[in-house]
């Protein structure tokens, strides 16, 4: 089993702050594709990506995260010519220096064709995850994840090539339920999943106080979420269900409750 990339998406953070990146720089072939809409962020990370050898793909704006990922993964395809893994990488979040040393032992003898490590907050799991009746839920331990209800985000998952052969991921999505979709699919064309024992922590938004990034990370969440759940009429009502859950959690947050109507 061969790690031979990872891609990372950044959008208008400075690549050297990125944790994730200063881990794997000399480890990976990296491909930063950047969604940056601010043109001197975009040069700085391009000299800086390419000084230390990797590879940037300029996406001249935010053109969301699973067409910079799929672009990512072109490159890939018309590099390289053998079977080998790509990891998948969010820019804040924190791996072991020996992560994929660890990860490829574990992959050599579990064979899959994806693989998810546990994603830590703190102490609590945000991947693996489940499915239960259409929504995305935590889990308190492993024991509940089985191959009909996991799914998983995208940081840490480790992918094999010839996976993309097949399925991408979602460009009707932007930012929100990508990986989760792209579970589905890993699903629904039988490739296998693995959960790797390695854990990972990660600076996940759902923990962000700003209000104003937040209102807009909810209008993403509102249109990707109904590409998700499609237009059938029961799915039309999680779609709902959870908009509201997530609109009253802002209320309490940010103690406001014309979030109610205003969102």
């Amino acid at each position: 089993m061969r790690i031979g990339y990872g891609v990372l998406v950044i959008y208008n953070h400075p690549i050297e702050k990125s944790s994730s990146y200063a881990t794997f720089k000399d480890q990976l072939s990296i491909l930063v594709a950047d969604n940056s809409t601010n043109e001197e962020i975009r040069k700085r990370n391009q000299n800086q990506v390419e000084k230390d050898g990797n590879v940037y793909l300029d996406m001249k704006g935010n053109q969301g995260l699973s067409k910079a990922y799929n672009q990512a993964i072109s490159w890939i395809q018309q590099k390289e010519q053998k079977s080998c893994f790509v990891l998948i990488m969010d820019d804040d979040t924190i791996f072991g220096n020996d992560f994929l040393q660890k990860a490829t032992q574990e992959m050599n003898s579990k064979q899959a064709d994806a693989y998810v490590p546990i994603v830590k907050a703190e102490k609590q799991i945000l991947s693996p995850c489940m499915i239960h009746r259409g929504r995305v839920k935590a889990i308190h331990d492993l024991s509940s994840i089985t191959r009909e209800n996991i799914t998983a985000i995208n940081s840490g998952m480790i992918v094999s090539l010839n996976v993309y052969q097949k399925i991408r991921y979602n460009e009707n999505l932007f930012l929100e339920y990508i990986d989760h979709d792209f579970i589905r699919q890993l699903k629904q064309y039988k490739y296998s999943i693995h959960v790797l024992q390695q854990e990972i922590q990660q600076n996940f938004s759902v923990f962000e106080n700003d209000k104003a990034s937040a209102k807009t990370r909810f209008s993403i969440l509102k249109k990707d979420l109904h590409v998700f759940y499609g237009k059938s009429l029961s799915q039309h009502f999680l779609y709902k269900s959870i908009l509201w859950k997530r609109k009253l959690r802002a209320v309490i947050q940010y103690k406001d409750l014309s979030i109610v109507w205003k969102w």
